[in-house]
């Protein structure tokens, strides 16, 4: 989804998305219905767990680190999920947040590459994907988490 501003090359050659601190487990993705029986192909023994109404992958802290990475991601061939990944991970450093009862997509300060493309564009994309970005929230609400700090605000829905 994002092809305009980023690229698979430097997507697979950073996968700061795809690695988690304690303190940012909450970005973890959404695993809805669909994406947990190709997990559980993939791995039958992928654990979830289930988080304000949200289901997400259990991850394990990685030995000696505050650090845990998708159990989708093999560090060698990337996201096992392929193209069946989370809707969460196709949109990243794209976010759906509500910020004063509104909801808005906002750009994630963390992705080192996005940051070297002009603001601009990355606004126009987002444009072009927020009806599919809303039309995902409706369908799996749990995905809007509250606005944070640092994130830059890209747009707002309407209001209706």
């Amino acid at each position: 989804m994002l092809s305009k501003i980023l690229s698979r090359a430097e997507c697979a050659d950073c996968r700061i998305c795809c690695s988690f601190d304690s303190y940012d487990l909450w970005e973890t993705p959404v695993v809805t219905d669909d994406i947990m029986e190709c997990a559980l192909k993939i791995n039958p023994g992928q654990r979830f767990s289930e988080i304000s109404g949200a289901r997400l992958f259990r991850m394990e802290c990685e030995p000696d680190r505050d650090l845990y990475y998708c159990p989708m991601l093999d560090h060698q061939k990337g996201c096992l999920l392929g193209d069946e990944k989370p809707f969460d991970c196709r949109i990243w450093p794209l976010r759906i947040m509500s910020f004063e009862g509104r909801r808005v997509i906002v750009l994630s300060p963390v992705c080192p590459t996005v940051f070297s493309r002009p603001v601009k564009e990355i606004a126009e994309l987002a444009k072009e994907l927020a009806p599919a970005i809303f039309a995902q929230a409706d369908k799996t609400p749990e995905m809007v988490k509250p606005y944070i700090a640092g994130y830059v605000i890209l747009l707002a829905e309407e209001r209706g």
